[in-house]
């Protein structure tokens, strides 16, 4: 007599249907736009052997996969989903959900702050939805590792019903050069590396592990920002622009000053020069730690006047 599949093997079919769900998506885009739907996902596959570290693991996943590398293409399918008929209310409520659940467990949320609290308080409705409790255990680890993935798999499906709805749409046309204009305009096809590494070399920056820092920490801001750039945009000098800017705040971490206070109070424009006007703030700070941000600022502009030369 044959047994019945033990329970465990179920999140692992929904994790294969999540495969081949992408791989369609993948290959429906690359048909209608010649490009990818995205970058490659950086987070390693969900470990399912245990069912609370494969929620965690399938939750980073997910996230790294459906907010982070596709993520120009989801928002970009979302937000034509209305002009070709498909509903997405389910979709929209598992991207939140999705980026709740990400976030409670990447960072350490403190309930005293009213954000956090609220973050926290959402994840423990949507385990009590999942399993019946808000603080899963045992069993419920499974209950909601199923629920997760099979949000997941229905997210993928309605996004591939907008993709092929697009295609039939009388204005096809327009909208597929539409979504083509914003896979150009991120990571997709613009190489973040190249860029950050020349904007490192002209502020100075020779910390090759902070590039890398910088690269993963700010990349899905970039992807968002410059995928609805405007059009008559320069798009290699916005982009060059968004990796000094954030060099720059990164730079600039350790003081009461921000980069942009400097840079308006020295009247300077984001190069070379911001970069040797922080290092000099990192000094004077270094030698009086006790100053404020007026004080240090002051003294930056003193000493900046008599390094600069006379134009």
């Amino acid at each position: 007599m044959a047994t019945e599949p033990a329970k465990a093997e179920a999140p692992v079919a929904m994790v294969s249907r999540l495969d081949l769900r992408g791989q369609e998506l993948q290959n429906l885009c690359q048909a209608l736009t010649a490009l990818p739907v995205g970058d490659p996902v950086t987070a390693p596959r969900p470990v399912l052997d245990d069912a609370q570290h494969g929620f965690l693991t399938s939750t980073i996943w997910l996230s790294s996969w459906l907010h982070e590398a596709w993520a120009v293409s989801f928002t970009f399918l979302l937000d034509q989903a209305n002009r070709v008929g498909v509903g997405v209310e389910a979709a929209q409520v598992f991207q939140s959900d999705l980026q709740k659940l990400r976030t409670r467990f990447a960072h350490n949320l403190d309930p005293a702050v009213p954000r956090d609290r609220e973050i926290q308080e959402d994840c423990y409705a949507w385990f009590l939805r999942a399993c019946g409790s808000r603080v899963p255990s045992g069993a419920g680890w499974g209950l909601c590792l199923e629920t997760l993935l099979e949000a997941a798999v229905a997210y993928l499906g309605v996004a591939i019903e907008v993709a092929r709805a697009i295609e039939q749409d009388v204005d096809a046309e327009a909208l597929l050069e539409h979504w083509k204009t914003r896979l150009g305009r991120s990571g997709v096809l613009i190489d973040y590396r190249q860029h950050l590494e020349r904007a490192a070399g002209d502020l100075g920056v020779k910390n090759l592990e902070l590039l890398r820092e910088v690269r993963e920490r700010h990349r899905p801001r970039w992807d968002r920002t410059l995928s609805v750039a405007s059009a008559r945009s320069d798009i290699e000098t916005v982009t060059q622009r968004h990796m000094e800017h954030a060099l720059l705040a990164e730079t600039g971490r350790v003081l009461p000053v921000t980069a942009s206070q400097v840079m308006a109070k020295l009247e300077l424009k984001p190069g070379e020069r911001v970069a040797a006007a922080l290092r000099l703030g990192q000094v004077l700070y270094a030698l009086n730690p006790d100053q404020d941000r007026t004080t240090l600022l002051d003294a930056i502009v003193r000493h900046w006047s008599r390094m600069e030369p006379d134009d």
